[in-house]
């Protein structure tokens, strides 16, 4: 019987957009994400990194000295026009079409963004191609929030509604076991710890 692997799921530090859209954005992480980002991983023992190719992932991934690969599978959800602004900005310019992407941001993406469904289908081909290849290996996903919460929906069943109001921090953490079953090549996966601040 194979044997489960062990992801841990890692959200990017701070960063001088921390607190705005930002998806498709680039920044790099500030003094204090980059020393979030060294607290989470100080004690180690994954056997290899897999991280967003965006900058405030994937130049941190490269410091750890574990082999590491890019999924841009892995990358945050694109806010569109709404990239770079604040939620009050936002709600000034067009109160109705927040409104909307809040309760339903697969029909209603931010203007030229990203639906949720396609990301959800995205990171979770992504998640279970990872966790295919690394049976009884433990496993560091650097990534962003919106990929965390989509992964809580697509491989844990949080309905939607709940995952939108789990909070995750910069440098939060998801721990989960994905377990194979050999008769349906899938997986049951659980989630076994989420870490905030502290």
């Amino acid at each position: 019987m194979s044997s489960p692997a062990h992801i841990t799921i890692l959200r990017h530090g701070e960063t001088p957009l921390t607190g705005l859209f930002c998806g498709s954005s680039d920044p790099e992480l500030t003094d204090a994400g980059w020393a979030s980002l060294v607290e989470r991983t100080k004690d180690g023992g994954w056997d290899q990194v897999i991280t967003s190719p965006l900058k405030r992932c994937h130049a941190f991934a490269e410091t750890l000295k574990i082999p590491f690969s890019v999924d841009p599978r892995l990358r945050e959800m694109d806010f569109g026009a709404w990239e770079g602004k604040s939620t009050e900005e936002v709600w000034a310019a067009d109160q109705k079409a927040l409104t909307a992407f809040w309760d339903d941001p697969t029909a209603n993406p931010a203007p030229g963004g990203e639906p949720w469904a396609v990301m959800c289908a995205r990171t979770a081909e992504a998640f279970e191609d990872v966790a295919r290849a690394a049976q009884g290996q433990r496993l560091l996903l650097l990534t962003h929030a919106g990929v965390m919460r989509s992964l809580l929906v697509t491989q844990i069943g949080l309905p939607f509604a709940a995952a939108w109001k789990v909070t995750l921090p910069t440098a939060a953490v998801l721990e989960m076991t994905a377990h194979p079953d050999p008769e349906n090549e899938t997986f049951h996966v659980q989630l076994t710890a989420l870490k905030g601040d502290g």
